[in-house]
């Protein structure tokens, strides 16, 4: 592997402390966004960003002011900004606590001038100790850190481009709950969230939508995986014919998995995780009854 390696290795035991590090300071944006940005359907104002360095917030409403929170890949800090040119950041880089870097996160937002009250409690992880509580040290290192944000820049290229030819509404975000960044399509149709989900789920499964991404695995589930699946389920899932043929359907999780080892390993990365987004939209318009015809969008020409 060089550091250009577009389709790094992603050994879980290699990075775990990285990943799980970038993952809570991910939910510390998160939360964030969750103070300041106005709510859309399907938390849709809650996901961060990619961008060149790392993952961004994106521009927020603050008191006539634009601000917005990024995590720098390359330069190992957490970076804070305001329209009126105000900036403060946090250094990751090293063996850091979440307690410590949480305090000085919201130093940097009071630096600002963003006095907000942020929930301090993580999401969609089993150890949920507030971020003040966390004082176990977490070594942060950049060369891990830089290996997935270059996997994450290759997805999202190939994502980028299964939306394009879709009329509907659709995004690609990295869901800070879970750590993964994901693709999007929305049918336009409502749906019926399952009987005695929470709170969470209750305004997450309130529309007919295909959602695929990458997972990265954590401590209990090691291995990084590619996976889609269609919220309502349509019944025939579990025996659709989705490519490649690595790619197989997981009835625990209720989703399409394909190893990202398959993917590395294969001649044209790309081509396959496009050919498993491609199989999954199938999957939606014979299954689930989506309209094809009325949701394809057709591309400019070019002059």
């Amino acid at each position: 592997m060089t550091v250009h390696d577009p389709w790094p290795a992603l050994p879980y035991e290699e990075w775990a402390s990285t990943k799980n590090a970038l993952h809570l300071y991910a939910q510390m944006l998160g939360k964030l966004k969750l103070a300041l940005d106005p709510p859309q359907p399907e938390w849709l104002h809650t996901g961060l960003q990619l961008d060149a360095r790392g993952l961004s917030t994106g521009p927020l409403p603050w008191h006539g002011r634009v601000v917005d929170a990024a995590i720098d890949l390359f330069d190992g800090a957490v970076r804070v900004r305001g329209s009126d040119a105000r900036a403060a950041e946090v250094a990751l880089v090293g063996e850091r606590s979440v307690a410590a870097v949480w305090e000085e996160f919201q130093v940097a937002l009071r630096q600002i001038g963003v006095d907000a009250s942020l929930w301090d409690k993580p999401q969609e992880i089993a150890d949920a100790t507030p971020f003040a509580s966390d004082d176990a040290a977490r070594l942060f290192d950049l060369a891990h850190a830089q290996r997935y944000h270059r996997l994450l820049g290759s997805l999202y290229g190939v994502f980028d481009e299964f939306r394009s030819p879709f009329f509907g509404r659709t995004g690609v975000q990295f869901w800070w709950g879970a750590c993964d960044l994901a693709v999007l399509l929305f049918s336009g149709r409502r749906a019926t969230p399952p009987a005695g989900v929470g709170h969470i789920m209750r305004y997450d499964l309130d529309a007919e939508h295909l959602n695929a991404g990458l997972w990265p695995g954590d401590d209990a589930s090691p291995q990084a995986v590619l996976y889609a699946y269609i919220h309502p389920r349509p019944d025939g899932c579990a025996t659709a014919r989705i490519e490649p043929a690595a790619a197989g359907w997981v009835e625990a999780m209720g989703e399409w998995v394909l190893p990202y080892d398959e993917v590395r390993a294969s001649m044209d990365p790309a081509a396959v995780v496009s050919e498993f987004l491609r199989s999954a939209y199938r999957a939606a318009v014979d299954l689930g009854g989506w309209d094809e015809k009325a949701q394809r969008y057709e591309r400019p020409k070019s002059a």
